[in-house]
């Protein structure tokens, strides 16, 4: 007597493709390995250092998966347009986007902001978001599939941070992006959510980790610590899975419990 098979593992991303943006280090890289470790089928990193991206690409190779760097400039039109074309022609198609590129790298009170500052930085935090999401959902009008888009976000998208104003603004925007995006693209069998990270290690925090308010800022989460890259990485993993195919339009808070 045959045993039955044993049902695909949900949590398992075999046979899809990857896209990820700001994908050559930091959360955006834990992303992508953790990705090929859940059994993706290829994997797409985008960011603007072409050497960093080729470094990146090699360390997913190493789980035996075709990886592509493509270097682009999410902020612009052109550059996204080309870099989905090319994607889509060199992996065959696209089925989970993960919109990660981001960052916060200044500090400024409001009134004495510079305008082309908080321009550039709306553009990086939300802009590039709705651009790569737009493009890739072009792709994806008149066919049906279990495909699905993963915003990062941050606690930033939750509450106020000052003379952080641009990124808190810009985050905010994401929950709303998301949302709405969620209700427009569910008839195409796309599921839309948003990761919101607090604290985490990355060489993009270095500069806090070793500033006179690390102290304070770990004594303020729950746990004592802040988080882990990998963390982070894992819950992308499960809300781009079919584990979470009853999830869309919602928000993820990966904080240590600071936001409670």
């Amino acid at each position: 007597m045959q045993g039955r098979s044993e049902p695909p593992d949900p949590f398992r991303l075999e046979g899809k493709v990857v896209l990820i943006t700001g994908g050559s280090r930091g959360i955006g890289l834990a992303i992508a390995e953790e990705t090929a470790r859940a059994g993706a089928e290829a994997i797409a990193l985008v960011a603007r250092d072409a050497e960093a991206l080729a470094v990146a690409c090699r360390r997913i190779e190493k789980h035996d998966i075709q990886c592509v760097g493509v270097s682009a400039d999410v902020t612009q039109q052109a550059d996204v347009e080309a870099m989905v074309a090319r994607v889509s022609q060199e992996l065959g198609r696209i089925d989970i986007l993960v919109n990660n590129a981001g960052g916060a790298t200044f500090k400024s009170p409001l009134h004495e902001m510079r305008p082309e500052g908080w321009q550039k930085m709306i553009e990086l935090n939300l802009f590039s978001s709705f651009l790569v999401s737009r493009t890739v959902l072009c792709q994806w009008q008149g066919s049906h599939g279990h495909r699905a888009i993963v915003n990062i976000g941050s606690t930033s998208s939750l509450k106020a941070f000052p003379e952080l104003s641009y990124y808190s603004a810009a985050k905010h925007g994401l929950v709303g992006l998301t949302k709405t995006m969620a209700r427009e693209v569910a008839d195409l069998g796309v599921r839309v959510n948003l990761v919101c990270p607090h604290l985490v290690e990355t060489q993009l925090t270095e500069g806090y980790r070793s500033g006179p308010d690390y102290e304070q800022l770990v004594a303020d989460i729950p746990l004592k610590r802040w988080g882990e890259a990998d963390e982070v990485a894992r819950i992308v993993r499960f809300v781009a899975s079919d584990a979470a195919s009853y999830m869309t339009g919602s928000v993820l808070i990966v904080d240590g419990g600071w936001s409670s």
